[in-house]
C-alpha cells in the first residue's frame, strides 16, 4: 500500500523561477526536501526518495504544467 493513500503525501519535482534550480518537495511541506541545479540531478534523487519512502511523485515541465505522474 502506497503511504500516500495514507495521507503522508506524494513529492513533486517543480521549477524554481527565482532561484533557478529544481525542487523537490512534499506535497504540503512548507521547505523543499532537496535542490538541484539540473532536472535530470533532480529526477535521479526523486526516483530515490520516491522509492524508498514508497510514495508517489509528480513531476512538473519548466512553465509549471504536470509532465508525469508515478
Amino acid at each position: 500500500m502506497k503511504k500516500e493513500k495514507e495521507g503522508l503525501g506524494i513529492y513533486s519535482l517543480i521549477y524554481d523561477k527565482e532561484n533557478k534550480d529544481w525542487v523537490i518537495q512534499r506535497k504540503h511541506a512548507e521547505r523543499a526536501t532537496k535542490r538541484c541545479k539540473t532536472k535530470e540531478e533532480a529526477m535521479k534523487a526523486l526516483k530515490e526518495l520516491s522509492k524508498n519512502q514508497d510514495v508517489g511523485a509528480v513531476v512538473h515541465k519548466k512553465d509549471g504544467k504536470k509532465q508525469k505522474k508515478k
